[in-house]
């Protein structure tokens, strides 16, 4: 039996309870990262994620509360204001209101609230629009797919918001703030998403690390965002009540946006290359270094 059978068995065998959780947790882990989970304070970052995966961290309130893309807005505009988040034009709770969907305003970005990873851009009509994915997003639990517990009370629904990107047209980079008790440790950046996948790592002064992060690095380092000073202070103040949070942002010269907040990066499953990045990421996190 391959591993996506053995994961879609366990899916389906085990209790949707913290201990069944933990078990496939391990055999993900064990399967992704080639080795057995270390303890939470091992040194590797890996390590460090998985133990907040199954020790039932994702289960705070505030956790499982930002986690949910339509009332992070409601977090970031609390905690840094209002022009940090991108505008909503629609929610979308059910599929009659998917047929009834009209958009007006573009380009714009449809995304699930309760799902990670899933978008449609539209940058000039709703030719591109896929309302049977859409849909399929609605009857989907990424909480059985991935045990990420602060996915698990997560409502259903479609979120139709501003695209914002330098030229209103490319597909944003993203900047992922690594914060470890209010500070931000290290920036995960992004590039292509859509097309040639590169993932880029720099410490907060600019210092391009020499790791990889599942992804491939890209081939020329990226310059330093005009308003990093300006996106590290958001990211501190909302990671501020959190042990860890990873801050996801977009940004042009005049402004910055808050695009999500994530609480298990990877669902710890994403490797580091060389693997002594492991212990490198793991102590710049925890303030170590």
């Amino acid at each position: 039996m391959n591993t996506r059978r053995m994961a879609a068995a366990l899916r389906a065998l085990l209790p949707a309870n913290k201990r069944g959780d933990a078990v496939y947790a391990w055999f993900h882990y064990l399967v992704a990262q080639g080795r057995l989970p270390g303890p939470k304070h091992s040194g590797r970052l890996n390590d460090y994620l998985y133990s907040m995966k199954v020790d039932g961290t994702l289960l705070d309130p505030l956790c499982q509360f930002v986690t949910d893309k339509e009332y992070a807005k409601y977090y970031v505009t609390a905690g840094v204001g209002e022009r940090y988040v991108l505008k909503t034009f629609q929610i979308l709770h059910g599929a009659a209101e998917i047929d009834r969907l009209q958009l007006t305003q573009f380009p714009c970005v449809v995304k699930p609230s309760h799902l990670s990873g899933q978008v449609q851009f539209l940058l000039e009509d709703d030719r591109t629009l896929n309302r049977s994915l859409m849909k399929d997003w609605l009857k989907r639990d990424h909480y059985r797919r991935s045990r990420e517990q602060n996915y698990r009370y997560l409502s259903p629904k479609i979120l139709v918001e501003e695209f914002f990107s330098g030229d209103e047209r490319s597909i944003p980079r993203d900047y992922k703030f690594w914060c470890h008790e209010g500070s931000p440790r290290f920036v995960q950046v992004d590039s292509g998403r859509f097309v040639k996948h590169t993932r880029d790592l720099y410490d907060t002064s600019w210092k391009r690390l020499p790791y990889t992060l599942h992804y491939p690095a890209g081939e020329a380092a990226i310059p330093r965002p005009d308003r990093l000073e300006e996106m590290l202070d958001v990211a501190a103040r909302l990671s501020a009540p959190f042990e860890f949070i990873r801050v996801d942002m977009y940004a042009n010269s005049s402004e910055v946006k808050v695009g999500e907040l994530t609480s298990c990066p990877g669902s710890a499953r994403e490797r580091i290359r060389p693997e002594s990045g492991e212990y490198v990421l793991g102590r710049l996190l925890l303030g170590r270094d």
